[in-house]
């Protein structure tokens, strides 16, 4: 029986992990396979974020009940800091999610054709911008996304999770659109750095990687001491109820 019950658990672990892996497979391809043809201009950018957003409700829709559909190192952190998940299964997710984007981009460089393959979904922040400005914008964004999984993951949410995809994917849309032009605003990890790896330039986006990793500490911190109360246990004054309730 208790062999059983081990088995029942790894293959529910397995299924998790190779949910996650798909996720953020699934969200590489259609997230960089939307900006493959589009120009930086007003409208590309458009239809770029709009990508990135809906990209964000298709893989929340299929695999959320699976895996939760994190699709980011920086959203595993968080959730595991926040108590949801362990440690194990952190380190798991992440390395699924690393392994998933490589696989996906891969690809989408298949698919596509080599002029479309040029640094398709890479990023380089404004050259106006300093380093301090680089990591601070990058930082807000992801603390945004961050702060938004925290609500989704809190128990007081229950009654407002109605069409939550749909809001979360307007919520990237709307930070890709906001920083889009600035940073690149990717807010994961996996999808910033995956693709420049494979353009051999990782060192590039050292900086945004550094401001998402920072607001995957810092976010569930300030959620848990900022915005979650410090509930008491009732007292239980009877001493009947006491004894019968409390004592083993």
């Amino acid at each position: 029986m208790l062999q059983r019950s081990k088995m029942l658990v790894n293959s529910f672990e397995i299924t998790r992990a190779l949910g996650e892996f798909s996720a953020t497979a699934v969200f590489m391809i259609i997230s960089c396979m939307g900006c493959a043809m589009n120009d930086q201009d007003a409208a590309g950018s458009l239809v770029s974020s709009m990508t990135y957003g809906l990209a964000t409700v298709v893989v929340m829709h299929i695999f959320g009940f699976i895996s939760g559909a994190h699709a980011n190192p920086c959203v595993t952190i968080a959730c595991c800091l926040l108590g949801h998940i362990g440690s194990g299964m952190m380190v798991t997710y992440v390395f699924c999610q690393l392994a998933g984007a490589a696989f996906g981009y891969f690809l989408l460089l298949e698919m596509l054709s080599q002029r479309l393959t040029l640094g398709v979904c890479t990023v380089e922040p404004l050259d106006s911008l300093s380093n301090v400005q680089i990591v601070a914008i990058e930082t807000f964004l992801t603390s945004v996304l961050i702060l938004a999984w925290s609500a989704l993951w809190d128990v007081r949410s229950g009654r407002f999770l109605d069409s939550v995809t749909l809001r979360m994917g307007c919520l990237v849309t709307l930070c890709n659109l906001a920083g889009g032009k600035l940073t690149g605003a990717s807010m994961n990890p996996a999808k910033v750095l995956i693709p420049h790896l494979f353009n051999g330039d990782p060192e590039s986006i050292l900086l945004q990687l550094g401001g998402q990793i920072l607001a995957a500490f810092a976010v569930p911190q300030i959620w848990h001491y900022a915005y979650t109360p410090c509930y008491r246990p009732l007292p239980i004054e009877n001493a009947e109820i006491r004894n019968r309730y409390l004592q083993p």
